[in-house]
This record gives C-alpha cells, sequence and structure tokens, in this order.
C-alpha cells in the first residue's frame, strides 16, 4: 500500500461578481409590475378609507360583541400576539439563522433584515402621516392629531411581510417540499384573517386599517423579492465564520 499526501482544499475560490448599480436597482425597483400594482391599490385604499368606506368601518365596528367579558381577555394575550412583531420577528430569525447557516450565506439574514426595516418604515410613517384615531374611540376620520396612528395596521402588515418572508425564504433555499409550502400559504391566510377579525371585534382597527395594512405588508414583501432576485447569488463563504477553513500544513509535511 502507498500512502499518498493528505488532501488539503485550502481557501474557496471566490469569484469576482457584477453587482447592480444604485441606479439599476432604483429603476429595477420602480419598475416591477407587482409592485406597481400594490402600490396603486394602498394608493386606492387609503383615499378610500378617508371617506367613502366609512359606513362599512362603522357597520363593523358597530356590531354587537357576544361574549364580550369572556373573550376579550383571551383574544388579547393569545391570537391577537400571533401577528406581533415578538412572536413573528423570532419565527423569521430563527428561520433565517437556520437557512444561512445550511447554505454557508449571510442573504438569508439580509433579506429579512432588509424587508422588516422597509415594511416598519412605511407603515410608520404612513401612520404619523394620517393619524387616524383607533377604532375604540368611534371616529374613523384621519387627522385626528398626534397620538392617533391606527392607520394602516403594523399587524396586518406583519402577517403579510414578516410571514410571507419565512415562506419566501424556505421557498428560496428549498427548505420543504411543494405539499408543505401550500399548506404554509394557508397558515399565513389564516393568520391575516385571524388578525382581523380578532382586531375588528376588539376594537384596536378599524376595517380599512387592516386592509390597508395588508396592502402595505404586500409591497414590502414583493420589493424585497425583486431585490432579492436583482443580486447575484452565491455562497459568501470568505464572510462567513463558521465555515471551518484549515490551517495550511507547516512547511516540510
Amino acid at each position: 500500500m502507498v500512502r499518498g499526501e493528505a488532501y488539503a482544499p485550502g481557501p474557496p475560490v471566490v469569484r469576482s461578481v457584477t453587482w447592480p448599480s444604485v441606479s439599476e436597482i432604483a429603476w429595477g425597483l420602480a419598475s416591477d409590475r407587482i409592485a406597481i400594482i400594490l402600490a396603486v391599490a394602498l394608493i386606492a385604499m387609503t383615499m378610500l378609507a378617508a371617506g367613502p368606506l366609512h359606513p362599512v368601518d362603522n357597520f363593523l365596528n358597530e356590531l354587537p360583541r357576544p361574549f364580550w367579558d369572556t373573550l376579550r381577555e383571551p383574544l388579547i394575550h393569545w391570537p391577537d400576539n400571533v401577528a406581533s412583531r415578538y412572536v413573528a420577528l423570532p419565527v423569521l430569525g430563527v428561520t433565517a439563522l437556520q437557512l444561512a447557516y445550511w447554505h454557508r450565506s449571510w442573504r438569508p439574514m439580509v433579506l429579512s433584515a432588509v424587508g422588516v426595516v422597509g415594511m416598519m418604515s412605511l407603515v410608520s410613517i404612513m401612520k404619523l402621516a394620517f393619524n387616524r384615531g383607533h377604532a375604540k374611540n368611534y371616529d374613523p376620520d384621519f387627522f385626528a392629531g398626534m397620538g392617533n396612528v391606527a392607520f394602516p395596521s403594523g399587524h396586518g402588515a406583519n402577517a403579510i411581510l414578516i410571514y410571507g418572508l419565512v415562506l419566501y425564504l424556505i421557498v428560496r433555499f428549498g427548505a420543504a417540499r411543494p405539499h408543505i409550502i401550500r399548506r404554509l400559504a394557508y397558515c399565513i391566510v389564516a393568520i391575516a384573517a385571524l388578525q382581523a377579525a380578532v382586531s375588528i371585534y376588539l376594537h384596536f382597527h378599524w376595517f380599512t386599517d387592516l386592509l390597508a395594512g395588508m396592502i402595505a405588508g404586500g409591497f414590502a414583501l414583493r420589493l424585497t423579492v425583486r431585490l432579492d432576485r436583482m443580486f447575484p447569488s452565491g455562497r459568501t463563504v470568505e464572510w462567513w465564520p463558521w465555515y471551518g477553513r484549515q490551517e495550511e500544513p507547516p512547511p516540510g509535511e
């Protein structure tokens, strides 16, 4: 038997890639058809929520609430928190971290951060711009003064953007079979519907707040997906702390 030399793969080879310029990124985001449709839908919903849909908002807000004393506290502590950030963000964080570790890439974590920050910025700007009063005050008008931040619903945006990002990352990195992906998509729809029903029941939001929040979340999600597709793929192994690069053997060995 002849003993051969030990195989030493050495450091990974990183090939140069072409990154899009700022103008290319801006044009790519601005020209996305689905993003344009969602932006138009968000503008239209804002205009409808400012007046034409007030009868719908008032009708749903004034409906009788059966079992109010029995259900109010459990609904606040359980179903209403399903789409809150302190529940949804850990789910996204664990998913992104696990996929990042499996694929030795920062992309899942970067996509998660960009999507969440973008969505929160959009929703916060709209809340501060329109100053809509909460449903518990029974006044659906905009510009009610500082401290009124009901429109759009942050929980509605969370349900679509954060859980939508979880699903997109799973699809993007092939982490589940198609039938599992379909069930996860149904779960997101169920979470959004449950969040809307609970928020209306508890007088936390107007109906149009929730619709606008979901559209805003979908808009931010679409821009995040578009941004991901514009950047070259590849494993950022040189940046990854857990790559486990082998040290070169000392001279003479």
